[in-house]
């Protein structure tokens, strides 16, 4: 049996950290997208169609634009010394790799990149970390790195 030389990060604690990252940045694309399309992006379906499709362009916007300044964000801060987002930081995790002491350019960028596989499926990569040995997401196993505890 293989042992973990790392405590993995609580699933809570991972999901708090996302939404300290994304809520802010879902917020700066709601206006940015209220101010470009003119409309809200929540709308009731009594709405004109012409009122209905802008703000579906808007959400869209905004669902798009979420993830990738995300994946953007999680690179660049998973390759600065606090080896994680501000999300991370507050709540005493960070990402490592399983094995060595140091996370590769590689490793963030595969990891990070691998995101996408584990948004498509209606989420899953992401949901896997729940049941598995050392709470790894599919980009976590792709890329050979974990989310541990830090405190």
């Amino acid at each position: 049996m293989r042992y973990l030389t790392y405590r993995p990060a609580n699933n809570v604690k991972r999901t708090i950290a996302y939404l300290i990252d994304t809520v802010p940045i879902q917020m700066g694309l709601y206006l940015v997208s209220h101010a470009y399309f003119g409309v809200s992006p929540i709308i009731d379906r009594t709405s004109p169609p012409a009122v209905q499709e802008a703000a579906l362009q808007a959400r869209l916007l905004i669902g798009l634009g979420t993830v990738g300044i995300w994946i953007i964000y999680c690179t660049l801060a998973e390759l600065s010394p606090m080896q994680g987002t501000y999300g991370k930081v507050a709540m005493g995790i960070r990402v490592r790799p399983v094995q060595g002491t140091k996370l590769t350019i590689g490793q963030v960028l595969g990891r990070n990149a691998a995101k996408i596989l584990s948004f498509a499926p209606c989420c899953l990569g992401f949901y896997f970390a729940f049941f598995t040995n050392g709470n790894r997401a599919w980009h976590d196993s792709l890329s050979g790195t974990a989310v541990s505890d830090h405190r």
